[in-house]
Formats: structure tokens, sequence, C-alpha cells
């Protein structure tokens, strides 16, 4: 059918040209007859193209150097934190080659680090103590489609020194004017599931100057919210770890609460931890939005 209406439109070309050599001058026509040539030159292949079998929609998409259709490749990036309260440090491996954290680069107890390493669903990073012979893999679930950065906390198992995991992903959006907050429970004790994070302006006063009243939140653990740009004073109700927290819009923070009730002191992590810019920083009124919980990863069974 396409073959048949690409005649018929060639075959109305030739009829109007027929028309307009009646009524032109004889270079005009000369000229024209050129133009009709090249056009029936030009037109062959198309017709040809055309009696051949279509291929299918799938295949005329198939992605390629030279074609518009581009696969999409998402930016996901990774931080692993080590909330095992032990003196041994944490190896890390992708997949069984590839050496994230090793050797004199082994992951200690409270640290977090971001690797740059472009994770696919069902890699497995597999993490050892080896000083304790304490072993573990994490199997990658289902990804984001989109941009994010994956939080995964490595820590110890409830009445138990096996590894245990949790995972997070920050959403990544370039627009926004707030700081990601991942506020995470690792600490082992008695009093370790009634636990919240007390959240306030952190206010500078000089001596003589008026007092300031200063707004107050109260967070639940293993969340991710979202945070005006400031500085803040961070705690645990009814415990003794504080921390400042100075937060930037458009980066993603860590607030980990680690420690094991008699052998490592309670204590908060922040990460990345960075300095004011200003000491006399005026910090905006706090407000704060609950980010929808995402698990990002699933452990394997």
């Amino acid at each position: 059918a396409q073959a048949r209406a690409s005649l018929v439109c060639f075959w109305a070309l030739q009829l109007l040209a027929v028309a307009l050599i009646e009524s032109i001058q004889f270079e005009t026509m000369q000229m024209l007859s050129k133009a009709l040539v090249f056009l029936a030159i030009a037109a062959a292949p198309c017709f040809a193209a055309v009696a051949e079998p279509a291929k299918g929609l799938r295949a005329a998409l198939q992605s390629t150097d030279d074609t518009m259709v581009k696969p999409f490749k998402f930016n996901q990036r990774l931080i692993v934190c080590n909330a095992y309260p032990n003196h041994s440090p944490i190896t890390l491996t992708r997949n069984g080659v590839q050496a994230l954290a090793h050797g004199k680069d082994a992951l200690h107890f409270q640290q977090c680090r971001e690797f740059d390493t472009h994770l696919k669903a069902h890699d497995k990073l597999d993490l050892q103590l080896d000083a304790i012979g304490i072993h573990g893999t994490f199997e990658v679930g289902a990804l984001p489609e989109s941009d994010a950065v994956l939080l995964l906390v490595l820590q110890k198992r409830d009445h138990s020194k096996l590894l245990s995991f949790q995972s997070f992903a920050f959403p990544t959006n370039s627009e926004t004017k707030e700081a990601q907050l991942a506020v995470i429970d690792a600490y082992k004790g008695n009093h370790s599931s009634a636990a919240h994070l007390k959240v306030e302006d952190h206010i500078i006063t000089k001596k003589g100057d008026h007092a300031m009243s200063k707004r107050v939140e109260v967070l639940n653990f293993n969340r991710v919210y979202t945070v005006e740009e400031g500085s803040y004073d961070a705690s645990v109700i009814g415990q003794k770890a504080t921390k400042l927290l100075n937060l930037v819009q458009n980066i993603n923070f860590v607030v980990l609460r680690t420690g094991e009730d008699g052998n490592f002191p309670e204590s908060l992590v922040v990460f990345p931890e960075l300095q004011s810019s200003s000491p006399n920083l005026r910090c905006t009124v706090l407000t704060m939005v609950l980010v929808a919980f995402l698990a990002a990863f699933m452990p394997s069974p």
C-alpha cells in the first residue's frame, strides 16, 4: 500500500509538470526537466525501501551510537557506614572481584565512606571482620529508577555476633534548597528501641544579647528527612550524646547512633562532618518534612 501511494504521488508530480511546461518559457522548461530527472533518481531508492518487509518498531528503536534513542543511565552512588561495635575494621568486596575497602583502607568502626562504584540489581557486597571471623553478604535488590545516593549501614545483630544491615536511598533533586538527613539507630543496648533524636537551632549569643527562642523537633530514628540549611544541635533524648550539625543544601548527611551497652559508649556520628562557614551563623527556622522511607536494598536470606 505504501509503494502504491508513493507511485501515485510521483505520477501526480509528472502531470503537474506537464501542465506547467505548457505555460512557461523554453529556458524555464529546460530547468524544470533537469529537476524532474533529479527527482526520479532520488525517489528510486525510496520505492525500493518501501517494498522491503517491515522489521517492527522494536528493531527501529534499537540503541546504537548514531540514533536518537539512548538508554537511561542513572547516577547511583553508594555510602557505607560501619556501626558494628568492634575494633576490627571491615573489608568490603563487590561481586567477589572489586575490592572497595581492604588493607589500610578497610572501614573502621564509626566510619562512613562514599564509594565511586555504580551498583546494579543483584550485585553482592561481601563484608568481613577478619579479626573475629565474622562474614556477611548483602545482595542489592531493586534500585530506584532515578539518580540516587544509596546508604548501607552495617551493624551487629540483636543478641548475636552476626552482621545485620539497614539500607536507605536519598532521593536526588538538584533544585532543592534543603539538605537530606538520614537518622539511623545502630546502638545495641536496653534503651535502644525507645530512643529519639532531638534537633534544635544552634544559636551563638554574645554576652549581653537577649535570649532567642529555638525551634525544636523530635525525630524518629531510621528515617530520611529534608532539613533547611543551617547549624543545629542534635542529641539523643535522655542520653549524653550530642553533636553539632552543619547542614548544607543539596548534600546528603547521615547521623548515626552507635555503641554497645557495656562495651562501647554511646555516641553520635555525622557524615560528612562539615565546619560552619560562619562562626556567627544565625540559623533559619527549622522545618522538616518526612520523606517516604525507601528500602533500596534487600538483604540476602
